[in-house]
């Protein structure tokens, strides 16, 4: 199972964000009309899927970002 998702995940990578992301609104509408249809579970899926492409790139830019590595805490030993 792991293999799968391993490689579900790889494809859906390699998409460009832009692109997809275009597609939510599209999605969102569909997924609105819920009566539990085989297409009605796939945009869920792909909602889901698009959501979690744009906070990985949201969580990429913000660890790329100067600012970011600026504000983390130092560490100290406590005892």
């Amino acid at each position: 199972m792991k293999e799968i998702l391993d490689h579900l995940s790889d494809q859906f990578l390699e998409l460009e964000s832009c692109d997809v992301i275009e597609l939510l609104p599209d999605i969102q509408k569909r997924m609105e009309h819920c009566d539990n249809t085989r297409e009605w579970e796939r945009s869920v899926v792909s909602f889901f899927l698009i959501n979690a492409l744009r906070f990985k790139d949201n969580s990429k830019r913000n660890c790329m970002a100067p600012s970011a590595l600026e504000e983390r805490p130092k560490l100290r030993v406590v005892k």
